[in-house]
């Protein structure tokens, strides 16, 4: 059911994740080891660029999904079971954008790191995380949809609610 939702999205593109964690968590991340997070909303930028037809919707699904193998630094997070993605913000490109809109949420939206390298391994721009703490922010997946929108395509960005 979850997937055929997910048929709406881009097949290829940028998103950030809209994440919700409902009450402060101590959580295991992998080799980068247990961190204390704290209640809010997040949000975790990243891309889907790859060659697979439906790459971006197959990569939502696979953050989405509860039962899955622990393969990147958002898979621990988000099996936590506080931890709920509410939207997705996606930007229909073939494009690496996803370290610009890390920036972007992280400057204008106030975007807070609380984790070092979390989600940024392989990042091309030194950021310090893809993983931002929003704290309480209401309507935060429009604000970052109004951001992408007034920085990039207008008509390729766009917000899910799941």
């Amino acid at each position: 059911m979850l997937k055929e939702i997910l048929n709406v999205l881009p097949e290829k593109g940028v998103y950030t994740l809209i994440i919700f964690l409902s009450k402060e968590s101590p959580i295991k991340i992998g080799k980068l080891g247990k961190f204390n997070f704290l209640k809010g909303y997040y949000a975790y930028t990243g891309s889907a660029l790859g060659p697979q037809k439906k790459s971006l919707q197959n990569r939502v699904y696979r953050h989405i999904r509860r039962n899955k193998k622990l393969r990147w630094h958002i898979d621990y997070l988000l099996e936590n079971q506080n931890a709920a993605v509410t939207a997705v913000v996606t930007i229909k490109t073939s494009e690496r954008l996803e370290c610009k809109v890390n920036k972007l949420i992280a400057e204008k939206l106030n975007g807070t790191v609380l984790i070092e390298g979390f989600g940024a391994s392989d990042c091309k721009e030194n950021c310090k995380s893809h993983l931002l703490f929003l704290n309480k922010m209401e309507n935060v997946e429009l604000e970052i949809l109004k951001l992408c929108k007034e920085n990039f395509d207008e008509k390729s960005s766009a917000v899910f609610f799941i």
